[in-house]
């Protein structure tokens, strides 16, 4: 991860893929946005709700990760997300999702996120549990780092 303009790339080629980019990213908070294309509706021509839960899922994620400014993040899991879908999103649409530390502590975090479209209205919501899985290192790391642990490294660390 790498903290250019005090925002983390976006570090999974799923997010890549996706569009997914940062606004912001501060102590307990995480802000990103994608503008919707035909390729993340559903077949009702809405916005698939595994996209909410991705940008959910990120949002809250890079809210547990972050370790201060010009440092890399944590390294994270999700344990739980709860999501609720409360309105649609169409094409040309454009979602941020916000995401805040709720509570918790240094392993485990509780955030909470949301997200709105470009005219402020909520379409989805979630609670999460997430769990740092390392500390932050003290230096950048090279290539820029992950702030999300892989299934490998998770298995080290038992």
């Amino acid at each position: 991860m790498s903290a250019q303009d005090g925002k983390p790339e976006v570090p999974a080629p799923f997010n890549a893929l996706l569009g997914v980019r940062f606004v912001s990213w501060s102590e307990g908070r995480a802000e990103l946005q994608l503008k919707i294309t035909c390729d993340h509706l559903n077949g009702a021509f809405a916005v698939h709700g595994g996209v909410y839960a991705t940008m959910l899922d990120n949002a809250v994620t890079f809210c547990a990760a972050f370790a201060g400014e010009g440092r890399p993040g944590h390294r994270c899991l999700t344990l739980s997300l709860t999501t609720s879908f409360v309105g649609p999103a169409v094409e040309g649409d454009t979602l941020t999702a916000h995401a805040h530390i709720a509570g918790g502590g240094r392993k485990l975090v509780f955030a909470q996120g949301e997200i709105v479209n470009q005219d402020g209205l909520r379409l989805a919501h979630g609670d999460a549990v997430i769990k740092r899985v390392t500390p932050p290192s003290p230096q950048p790391e090279p290539g820029g780092g992950n702030p999300v642990a892989t299934t490998h490294e998770v298995r080290r660390q038992k």
